[in-house]
């Protein structure tokens, strides 16, 4: 079960609560935010096991921030999501069903790094 898995959401698509259902039924628990600003503040070194930002409409800035957050923190799980999503190692074109294995995946992968550091 991925209960003790806390993901920030940055999404304001209409659609957005399709994937925060799909994740939270997957047993992750998802901290929304509908703005980039607003998820800045909640950016805390360590406080999420993933970050996904849905870029719909906002490309740029969603490569912008993504980048942002990779640079203060070259370890932290991030996934780019929705339509164009691509040209970096962290985006994920497609539908909810493939975002949803992409993120099982790097969380599983980042519970075997976790149990090879202990």
């Amino acid at each position: 079960m991925n209960t003790s898995r806390k993901i920030l959401l940055i999404d304001n698509a209409s659609d957005r609560k399709q994937r925060i259902k799909a994740l939270a039924d997957r047993g992750y628990t998802v901290f929304p935010a509908l703005r980039m600003e607003e998820a800045r503040s909640r950016c805390m070194r360590g406080g999420y096991d993933l970050i996904v930002v849905h870029a719909d409409g906002e490309q740029q800035q969603a490569i912008d921030f993504c980048d942002e957050i990779r640079k203060a923190c070259p370890k932290q799980l991030l996934v780019m999501s929705g339509d164009g999503a691509s040209g970096r190692d962290y985006a994920v074109s497609g539908g909810l069903e493939l975002l949803s294995q992409r993120i099982d995946e790097m969380l599983q992968e980042g519970t075997k790094s976790d149990l090879a550091a202990a």
